[in-house]
């Protein structure tokens, strides 16, 4: 009895090891199965890291590739506006140089032409203009430009500007205007205000009754600076520039900004249209900045102080105190806005019919005074040969007052 019961209990026990030993076979298969599935994660997410990573590097080269190009891109646009500078130089430099008459602060350097032969050695008199006292020219050149060439003149840029007046309007914005002549062709004050109204004396002129230019163009008022007590200011269209205006009654002007045609008085009787300015008050000069202004500059801006200030001081005592730096020069920033064109170029229209007008008239004046002479040998009259060459004469009449 004890032996069945043993032996039963032995296949009892054999039965449940042999369903622990399946149980186990099945978990050590899902194991197997979960670690190949563990093992796939694995390679993929290797895989992964790996294409990341490949992806990664590629970012951190196109960042530089960007960054590079991005500092090409810096190093080309800084080299397109130092060469926007360096033409706008070479234009300035070009428009000063080929020229016909050369003027330093309103002087003409230009020598006199030789007088021309004539038949038989005659001396023909010579009709000069009662303001310019020069000879007449030879009429081989074109009419536009005989009727223009006197009233054409350049001066020198302004010189011997101080560093900081210099940064100051270095970057200022500076037109050009798109002119076949420069707009080199210059104009009289009494010219100026015929044609578009204003005084012919004032620094400062506001048009009360304007002419048709003036309305056409909306022109209220206008400065005429000159380069003799004004070395600073513009010399040629679209420049910007200073200039010393602030004594006596202008002690308040420019304080605020404002707004004005310009033009600038190159030579004692010509004055250049330079466009429409902002005109501002800025720190007045420094006693060395005075210093570097010509003498002649200085004396006649010593003068100008001693009767707009009434300054009861001799000019040399203002000169002292402008030396100290107790007296200082009120200066005026000049930077242009826009050049009208069609105004300058109706003006040198005008001024083209006015010289036109003259020239006929000075023609006719040469032929009414010219002597009537024989020459010893020969007998034909010297009043016909004059006729003939008559077509190479022409007189001058550059600084007609307008």
């Amino acid at each position: 009895m004890k032996l069945e019961e043993a032996l039963t209990e032995y296949n009892r026990l054999n039965a449940t090891k042999q369903n622990e030993n399946d149980e186990l076979r099945v978990r050590n298969a899902k194991l197997e199965f979960e670690m190949m599935q563990l093992q796939n994660a694995n390679a993929a997410l290797q895989l992964a890291t790996k294409d990341y990573d490949a992806l990664h590097e590629l970012f951190k080269v196109s960042k530089m590739d960007v960054t590079t190009q991005q500092q090409r891109a810096n190093t080309l646009e800084q080299r397109l506006r130092e060469a926007d500078e360096e033409k706008k130089a070479l234009v300035r430099e070009l428009q000063a140089a080929a020229q016909i008459v050369r003027m330093d602060i309103g002087v003409n350097t230009n020598p006199l032409p030789a007088p021309r032969n004539t038949p038989n050695g005659a001396n023909l008199p010579v009709v000069r203009d009662p303001l310019t006292a020069e000879p007449s020219r030879d009429r081989n050149l074109k009419e536009e430009r005989d009727v223009l060439v006197m009233d054409t003149v350049v001066v020198h840029p302004p010189s011997r500007l101080p560093p900081p007046r210099k940064q100051a309007i270095e970057h200022a914005a500076q037109l050009i205007p798109d002119l076949p002549d420069d707009g080199n062709v210059c104009f009289t004050r009494p010219f100026i205000s015929t044609h578009i109204g204003g005084g012919s004396q004032a620094l400062i002129s506001n048009i009360a009754s304007p002419k048709p230019l003036a309305l056409r163009f909306g022109i209220t008022s206008y400065l005429c600076p000159n380069l003799w007590e004004n070395p600073w200011c513009p010399t040629s269209p679209g420049m910007a520039g200073y200039m010393f205006v602030g004594l006596g009654e202008e002690i308040h002007k420019f304080v605020e900004p404002e707004v004005h045609e310009l033009f600038v008085g190159v030579a004692r009787t010509n004055y250049r249209l330079m466009g429409r300015y902002r005109a501002h008050r800025v720190e007045p000069l420094t006693a060395e900045e005075w210093m570097t202004l010509p003498e002649k500059v200085r004396s006649k801006y010593c003068e100008t102080t001693q009767r707009k200030a009434k300054d009861s001081r001799s000019v040399d005592g203002i000169s002292a105190a402008y030396e100290r730096g107790e007296l200082r020069v009120p200066c005026v920033k000049l930077t242009c806005l826009d050049f009208k064109e069609d105004l300058y170029n109706r003006l040198k229209a005008q001024k083209m019919e006015q010289n036109s007008m003259n020239s006929l008239s000075s023609q006719r004046s040469i032929k009414h005074e010219l002597p009537v002479t024989r020459s010893s040998q020969k007998r034909p009259r010297i009043e016909e040969a004059m006729d003939v060459d008559e077509s190479s004469c022409k007189t001058d009449d550059s600084d007609y007052v307008g």
